[in-house]
């Protein structure tokens, strides 16, 4: 699916779509009578809730409107051309058996379900790419053309029904439902496999931009493939988009009308007039067509959609930016933590470095084995205004400290003296506490 989908939501009232195993079964809902005037009519309960895409996008979404007319058609052999989940193949198979049985064509290189034939349905499923999967083959009563959605593509569909009809002589053509023929992929070319596009019929594209209504360009951003599939980079123009695709092709065949709904991305319906079942099937279009409701409606469904798209860029982008200043932030915390061990470890060979002052000190007779000053008890030692020798080689250590010292490295030294009067207790002569002062800066 595209950028986005989200689960959560209903499908529509009346029937519900539950998925076991990948194969798609429908259930159907309890019939209540509702009041309404003089009248009681039978409607159907809205569905329970259920695990349902956001973002409507299949041509099953759109059964109320296609299953009435493959049944007017009296259609008793059908193709799909892109079997996606299955769901629509599932609704196919359900169809037929009510109608007796008949041929069912599935065209997908892997298809979402792979129905068994019996009780009067033959199923051939082809595992392959349309329009190539579609030579030689005998044309069925009705098609559902939903595979790749571009010019390209369709075209080559369309004139590989037409080109079956004619080496089989049948006197009409098929009853023909094509999806996404309005916004995005109407006028604009969209490629799963763009390799298998020859160039000259393939538009410039990019797996890497999205797309916006009333924007002929592309965006970052936007309804996009996220690798899925890849936007042609304009729209608009000659040979691009499904809707161009079946529009040249009617212009050529006269004797085709052309039919579209709006909602869920647009559905396509030719219907040749020759055909007995082409007024049943105009009949039930009419309430569908041009019908301006149901445009608004899609209009609707897309901006919010779409809005719904740029919140969620909008959110991973925040959460992007968040997550950049959180890798900053640590990255701060683990310099700041090396910083911290290096000073730790400076502190220590610093202290290391002042032990050995003390202990040549104490062998040169400046201080005592254990530390005090060597002088204390002499005639000549102590007198208030003379200062020890010991205090004056513990001022040259603690200057010697200091500038090699930065503001936390004093700190800790501070702390050190601090445990070292602790230690030395009140009838020891300790050394002089070093007086803080402003490192230079660091070179």
């Amino acid at each position: 699916m595209a950028a986005g989908e989200l689960a959560a939501g209903e499908l529509a009232a009346g029937e519900r779509v539950t998925e076991e195993r990948g194969v798609a079964r429908s259930q159907g809902a309890r019939v209540v009578p509702a009041r309404g005037d003089e009248h009681t009519r039978e409607v159907t309960e809205a569905a329970p809730r259920t695990r349902a895409p956001l973002l409507l996008h299949s041509l099953a979404d759109l059964r109320e409107i296609w299953v009435p007319l493959v049944e007017a058609s009296g259609a008793r052999s059908v193709a799909e051309i892109g079997s996606e989940s299955g769901v629509t193949t599932s609704l196919l198979v359900d169809l037929l058996r009510r109608g007796g049985g008949g041929r069912l064509v599935v065209v997908d290189p892997n298809p979402g379900v792979e129905p068994t034939s019996g009780g009067g349905l033959d199923v051939q499923v082809i595992r392959g790419h349309s329009p190539q999967a579609l030579d030689d083959h005998a044309p069925t009563d009705a098609y559902l053309l939903d595979g790749d959605h571009n010019y390209a593509t369709v075209r080559g569909e369309l004139e590989a029904i037409a080109g079956a009809v004619e080496r089989f002589g049948r006197s009409s053509f098929p009853l023909v439902i094509l999806h996404d023929v309005g916004w995005p992929a109407g006028r604009r070319d969209q490629y799963y496999a763009p390799d298998r596009i020859a160039g000259n019929d393939r538009q410039p594209h990019s797996w890497d931009v999205g797309v916006e209504i009333d924007n002929p360009g592309t965006v970052r951003g936007g309804f996009r493939g996220m690798g899925a599939f890849a936007w042609a980079l304009a729209e608009g123009g000659a040979r691009n988009g499904v809707r161009t695709a079946i529009e040249d092709f009617i212009a050529e065949q006269p004797d085709l009308r052309f039919f579209t709904v709006a909602p869920v991305f647009g559905l396509g319906v030719v219907v040749d007039r020759r055909a007995p079942w082409a007024r049943r099937v105009a009949d039930l279009l009419t309430p569908w067509v041009s019908n301006p409701l149901l445009s608004r409606l899609e209009r609707n469904r897309i901006d919010l959609y779409l809005h719904v798209l740029r919140l969620q860029d909008a959110a991973a982008a925040a959460a992007r930016v968040r997550q950049r200043e959180w890798s900053r932030l640590d990255e701060e915390r683990s310099r700041l933590a090396a910083t911290d061990l290096d000073q730790l470890a400076r502190i220590a060979e610093l202290e290391r470095e002042l032990g050995e002052l003390r202990r040549r000190a104490a062998e040169s007779g400046l201080l005592d084995v254990d530390g005090t000053d060597g002088s204390a008890g002499s005639p000549g030692g102590g007198p208030a205004g003379d200062e020890s020798r010991l205090a004056q080689v513990a001022r040259v250590a603690g200057t010697a400290l200091r500038a090699r010292l930065g503001p936390a490295g004093q700190d800790r030294l501070a702390r050190v003296q601090a445990r070292v009067v602790d230690v030395a207790g009140p009838t020891r002569t300790t050394l002089p506490a070093l007086r803080r002062r402003p490192s230079p800066p660091a070179r």
